[in-house]
């Protein structure tokens, strides 16, 4: 059996009680217009009262203990909030308010953290179905509690408005304007040693710049519109003023070997892998070895499907054959062969240029990456080996005459 740190076994265990849907509802309207009502927490019978008179309007049977009642309030209500800052958040709220601005300052906080509780459970998911708990748990009986600051011409129905789900978006709208809340009483009831009151809306967009995760009062910085903005602009000039690093090249570059002696030297030591690796084979033979098993997809002309004859290999000896070069390597090979071979004149399928038959070739093999990868590398490669011949044609041609100076007669002085 595990054992835990908390108990015999089993892991830890939450020592409050929780009420259900209909007697949570219940307790955070009695709360919320108790703390509205007396603005002030530090009498001792303060949240009794509240358990008591939500009892006897709710009408059910369970005794809620004191510390049961806190731990819900100041957890499941305020979310986390302490109550040192949901005092100093509504007494700074109501100060200098009274007569019918203040009943209808109550209706308002009241029927927030209504909104604010129905984010939170099952029943709040859409207009009916919190009409539907609000009438199990009683709401309008606890609205009308004198004890706890009600009065007689309040009704449920006009705190939980149907267009309120429409205007925020269903249920995840809820709690986003929940969180919103949150985020207003702590930012309120913040201590001088914390950094005092703050404004967690910017003042220029509207938006919070602000928010509150359930840790006290503590507040995360986030980003509002203004910043996002600013952030974005930063980051297009960045791209537009930063020019990006340049590019290694690999090899020898053009202007350490104009001759392209680097190329050539790539050029004939290619040529030799070839010739060691598959001696006394035809051209068409050598291309479908160097692209594996996918050459067989090839067709560089019509005698492609000719059988090999009776003195062809063995199987494992066909497979062998096959395996075939990838990536860049495989590439540079592949264009050294197809070079030589078109220069030399005596294969049928370079009629038309290596080029023309490597793009020739790359829908047939579209579904064989490895064969697919050795040509492109191969069509990248082949206009660098080009260069290079034409280089060193250039150089067996010699030195140009250049124009003829003029020098004047051998008569003239000085």
């Amino acid at each position: 059996m595990a054992h835990s740190l908390h108990r015999g076994s089993g892991g830890k265990r939450c020592q409050h009680t929780e009420p259900t849907e209909r007697e949570g509802f219940a307790l955070a309207v009695g709360s919320i217009m108790q703390w509205s009502k007396l603005r002030d927490s530090c009498n001792p019978n303060f949240f009794p009262s509240i358990a008591c008179a939500v009892k006897r309007c709710e009408g059910t049977e369970r005794d809620w203990d004191k510390h049961d009642i806190i731990f819900f309030v100041q957890q499941r209500l305020f979310g986390g909030i302490p109550q040192y800052a949901v005092e100093t958040w509504i007494q700074r709220e109501f100060m200098g308010i009274k007569g019918t601005e203040l009943v209808a300052k109550r209706a308002d906080v009241i029927q927030n953290f209504m909104y604010k509780y129905l984010a939170t459970v099952d029943s709040g998911v859409d207009h009916e179905s919190a009409m539907k708990l609000a009438n199990k748990a009683n709401i309008d009986s606890v609205l009308k509690c004198p004890e706890l600051g009600g009065r007689a011409e309040w009704k449920v129905e006009d705190f939980l408005d149907e267009e309120a789900w429409d205007v925020c978006g269903g249920k995840a709208g809820l709690k986003g304007v929940a969180k919103k809340l949150l985020t207003f009483v702590a930012a309120r009831g913040r201590k001088a040693k914390d950094g005092g009151p703050l404004n967690p809306v910017c003042k220029v967009c509207g938006e919070l710049k602000f928010i509150h995760r359930g840790d006290r009062c503590k507040l995360d910085p986030i980003a509002c519109k203004c910043q996002e903005k600013e952030a974005d602009d930063e980051i297009a000039d960045r791209r537009t003023t930063e020019e990006p690093p340049p590019k290694r090249t690999r090899g020898f570059s053009q202007d350490l070997d104009p001759m392209c002696h680097g190329m050539m030297q790539t050029f004939e030591r290619k040529c030799r892998q070839i010739d060691a690796r598959y001696p006394g084979k035809s051209a068409k033979e050598i291309v479908k070895a160097l692209l594996g098993r996918s050459a067989q997809q090839l067709t560089v002309d019509s005698e492609d499907e000719e059988d090999e004859g009776e003195g062809s290999a063995s199987t494992s000896q066909r497979a062998s054959q096959r395996v075939g070069v990838t990536g860049e390597q495989g590439g540079r090979l592949l264009t050294c062969f197809l070079v030589r071979a078109e220069r030399a004149g005596d294969v049928s399928f370079l009629a038309d240029g290596v080029a023309a038959f490597l793009e020739k070739q790359l829908p047939k093999v579209a579904l064989y990456p490895a064969a697919k990868l050795c040509i492109e590398k191969a069509i990248k490669f082949l206009p660098k080996l080009n260069a290079a011949f034409a280089a060193a044609r250039a150089a067996a041609a010699g030195p140009s005459a250049g124009p003829e100076l003029d020098f004047g007669s051998d008569d003239e002085s000085d």
